[in-house]
């Protein structure tokens, strides 16, 4: 077991693991090594730790995070651990170059020239690519670096590092109670059809935010009568929103309804001004019951006990964004047995399959992590069918016949019916998403990623065309076993691993092979 280096870093188990594998691939000569973890898994202190280590070797450590206002922030929990810093940024108090520690901003990274390079740098929310970091990680060249995300599905990132670490999954956290599980519903959204897009492929935050302000009663009114059912009172809450306007006309109706929401974006007049609404909003009595997001507090921001979220802002893309919004809602707090998710945005049922399968497997790869941001998602039926209570719209728990929100029997596929602008409850599971086909009752089933590696080593290596032909092979094979679903986004690329293969899953698949080749030779009779 690695030993804490200093008396405030005591790092728990998946940390300590989580780091020595880190470690490990940097002895294995990977320069550039990324560590995924969910939010609250404690990627900060992992790398506060070996920030330590560094320091009592003579090293000298640059901490980036991305933004300006994160390192005041930053810089208190550093302070907390006992690691003395410096920060650059122009007229900083705590500007000292003597230092070796030192925490920075990508943005005063490129506009800065130095003459000294660090042998470590730690990138913090590594998946928000900027130039300038990636220039000064080429240009210091001997430098170890390690980058910190939830989510790295940004478009270039398999270029940029060389080894991903996963640190645990969402599900593993929620288990061991470091994490905090998520009500989702699925509420009355704004009609999308013709909206512009950007050249990014998503939606335009103007003509988005016009079109949401139209549900804007649906939304408070759903707030406060889920709040009151769920908690039986107003809780803190957290509300995302796309544009401005939007915002502003959402503070209006709450205010109107009177509850106390304020909004902060990027047009705020000052960082002190931002900076207050959260402090204020921080506090176990805050006058403040809810923040309106625009643009911002999808990352950095740790307020544990809000108890309630909700989605306006629509995605087509940015698995990420979504990810990232829902775990500002998951932190653990006192007294704090779930947190309630309401989507006006239809962004649960979009990214419902991916969602599901990133919080059971992690990240494979980034190459296939950084797929999940490049491929359009559109809320269908089908998911709405699969995945939610036709009755209350509470979320459907995986192997439960009655709905945790209303006690409504689970209806058989065939027999639920929608009603326009319902609630509907999201089950965001491996095994809710990926059904095998009806008459199959073997164990692995419940594990569509072993399955998957299974066929492709039973394809692979007794395929006689080439690679290409038996990965074909094995999608047809496992599109047998699960017939409604499809591969999320990266996995038909993955590198099988034949070590892993089960008995009963290559079972499964010869027994799928044989079926396939008798119903062949029956319809060539």
């Amino acid at each position: 077991m690695l030993a804490p280096a200093h008396s405030n870093i005591i790092l728990r188990p998946h940390q300590e693991t989580s780091v020595e594998t880190v470690r490990q691939k940097m002895r294995d000569k990977h320069r550039r090594v990324i560590l995924v973890a969910p939010t609250a898994f404690g990627k900060t202190e992992c790398a506060a730790w070996i920030i330590q280590q560094s320091l009592d070797k003579g090293a000298r450590a640059w901490f980036i995070v991305d933004r300006v206002t994160l390192i005041n922030q930053t810089s208190k929990r550093f302070y907390s651990y006992g690691i003395d810093h410096g920060i650059i940024q122009a007229d900083h108090p705590l500007t000292d170059p003597s230092k070796q520690i030192q925490i920075a901003s990508a943005q005063t990274i490129a506009r800065r020239s130095f003459d000294y390079l660090p042998d470590l740098i730690v990138v913090d929310e590594a998946h928000c690519e900027y130039q300038a970091v990636i220039d000064l990680i080429e240009k210091a060249a001997r430098a170890r670096v390690i980058g910190l995300t939830a989510t790295p599905f940004t478009p270039g990132m398999a270029s940029h590092w060389d080894a991903l670490v996963n640190g645990a999954t969402v599900n593993q956290l929620l288990a061991k109670k470091w994490l905090t599980p998520l009500r989702i519903k699925a509420c009355v959204t704004p009609d999308m059809q013709g909206v512009r897009k950007k050249f990014t492929g998503e939606y335009e935050e103007e003509e988005t935010g016009q079109r949401g302000i139209t549900i804007i009663g649906d939304v408070v009114q759903t707030w406060v009568e889920q709040t009151r059912i769920h908690f039986g009172k107003a809780v803190k809450t957290i509300v995302f929103s796309p544009s401005v306007k939007h915002g502003e006309e959402l503070c209006r109706q709450f205010a109107e309804a009177g509850y106390n929401f304020q909004q902060i974006s990027y047009l705020d007049g000052s960082d002190k001004e931002r900076q207050d609404k959260i402090d204020e909003f921080s506090k176990p009595d805050s006058a403040i019951h809810g923040l309106v997001s625009c643009a911002v507090l999808t990352k950095g921001f740790d307020v544990p006990d809000v108890m309630c979220g909700i989605s306006c802002r629509p995605y087509r893309k940015s698995f990420s964004s979504h990810i990232q919004e829902m775990g500002r809602v998951m932190r653990v707090a006192p007294d704090k047995e779930f947190g309630l998710w309401l989507d006006h945005s239809g962004n649960s049922i979009a990214f419902a399959d991916d969602t599901a399968w990133l919080y059971e497997y992690g990240v494979a790869s980034l190459s296939d992590a950084e797929k999940r941001d490049s491929t359009v998602r559109e809320p269908t039926e089908k998911v709405r069918r699969e995945h939610f209570c036709h009755n209350c719209g509470m979320k459907l728990e995986p192997g439960i016949d009655t709905c945790i929100g209303c006690g409504e029997t689970r209806r058989k596929r065939g027999e639920i019916e929608i009603v326009q602008g319902e609630l509907i409850d999201l089950d965001i599971t491996t095994k809710a998403a990926f059904e095998p086909r009806k008459g199959l009752r073997a164990k692995c089933l419940d594990d569509p990623r072993s399955v998957w590696n299974a066929a492709l080593a039973y394809c692979l290596s007794n395929g006689r065309k080439g690679e290409d032909a038996s990965r074909k092979w094995a999608y047809g094979v496992w599109r047998g076993i699960y017939p409604s679903s499809k591969l999320p986004c990266g996995l038909y690329e993955i590198t099988c691993e034949p070590s892993r293969v089960q008995v009963d899953e290559w079972q499964l698949v010869e027994r799928e092979v044989r079926r396939f080749r008798k119903d062949s030779q029956r319809r060539a009779a």
